[in-house]
């Protein structure tokens, strides 16, 4: 297939000398960490004010959900187990939360939070005590991601205006839990993604759309891997880049390549597309080398002119197949649970998937 990518043997020499290397399979978010019965049943809807409700942040456990919930005066994080309907308050400030992450481990909570003090961003572990916490001067909603390697290295990144030349640009910063600092990237993208404890991945927003690769210990600057390659999803080692069709119009290719650099199956799927460019499908996996669910559209869809429909689907790239789950009521983010037996749906989480009957079940009471 002519839309495969040749990696040249510079790159090779590249990650050579960063040293990359693969997530062991022990790593403490693959594995089940509370058992659930098959036979235990969805408690839903939650019994919470949903004007309460701002946001499932996702997965603790099997069974145990991180809910973000507040109002005017103060914001709090609680958790919830599907089974029981037990919550379990952990945070509550007289302060507004706006961005939040859960750890790779499951057991800390990276979040922002802008109160009449200031704004800070702080790691938290569940017990609602806070292990570090760094001031920041950008009040909006800001991306983050944790490495999942080395824990004491986050991404953080926003808009930013510069007024010299007056444009609006973007400002990636490394924030070092450990030495307590922030260091600025040059790095053209909202979203850039760790690889490994050095090394991350990203598309130029800015310019040339390209994937670039870099590495915290180059001084040299970072380095194009794909012109190719639109937009990507990685989780660990699992990357799945998403390459427009230079033979159909209406489809985008999904190129899998576990581990990452490595292997080439491809599945095609109906595009949705924006401004001409085509918008990466919701992708969800928990555990290395794992379930891969994503959010379909049903046909091609050009998103000036119409929303489309959707459906949850499984992806087998071994079979370069696709399974469809359930139809959905619209496109949104997916989040699946660690032992693969439930998907988070909604663009706050606010439904849940049982993937083994295909119910579908309202976590917040929507008819008060």
């Amino acid at each position: 297939m002519s839309d495969k990518k040749v990696y040249s043997s510079a790159l090779w020499v590249f990650l050579t000398c960063c040293s990359l290397f693969l997530f062991g399979c022990g790593s403490s978010s693959d594995g089940s960490v509370n058992g659930s019965s098959d036979t235990e049943e969805i408690a839903h809807p939650m019994e919470l004010d949903p004007e309460q409700f701002q946001k499932n942040i996702g997965w603790l456990d099997n069974e145990t959900l991180l809910i973000h919930k507040g109002s005017n005066d103060s914001h709090q994080f609680t958790s919830y187990n599907i089974f029981t309907g037990d919550f379990e308050d952990i945070y509550e400030e007289n302060a507004y939360i706006l961005s939040a992450e859960i750890s790779h481990s499951r057991d800390q909570i990276l979040f922002q939070e802008v109160s009449d003090e200031g704004i800070s961003l702080n790691v938290m572990d569940l017990s609602g005590d806070i292990l570090h916490s760094t001031a920041l001067h950008y009040s909006g909603y800001v991306t983050l991601d944790w490495n999942a390697v080395d824990p004491d290295l986050i991404f953080i990144s926003h808009y930013d205006y510069d007024s010299a030349e007056e444009v609006e640009t973007i400002l990636v910063q490394v924030w070092n839990t450990e030495e307590e600092t922030l260091t600025q990237k040059p790095i053209a993208s909202l979203y850039p993604t760790w690889y490994s404890s050095n090394v991350y991945v990203y598309v130029d927003e800015l310019e040339g759309r390209d994937l670039y690769i870099g590495d915290l210990r180059e001084e040299n600057g970072d380095m194009v891997i794909s012109r190719d390659v639109r937009d990507f999803f990685l989780h660990q080692d699992t990357f799945i880049g998403i390459v427009p069709s230079d033979i159909n119009e209406h489809q985008v290719y999904l190129f899998h390549e576990y581990p990452f650099l490595v292997g080439d199956n491809v599945i095609a799927v109906p595009k949705v597309s924006m401004n001409d460019q085509p918008v990466k499908p919701h992708l969800t996996q928990s555990n290395r080398n794992g379930k891969i669910l994503a959010v379909l559209p049903d046909e091609p869809v050009i998103l000036e002119e119409e929303l489309g429909t959707y459906t949850l689907s499984q992806l087998d790239f071994e079979s370069e197949t696709v399974e469809e789950i359930i139809a959905l009521p619209y496109d949104a983010p997916i989040c699946l649970s660690p032992d693969e037996n439930h998907v988070l749906y909604g663009w706050r989480y606010e439904y849940l998937i049982e993937l083994d009957t295909g119910d579908m079940h309202s976590l917040i009471d929507i008819s008060s």
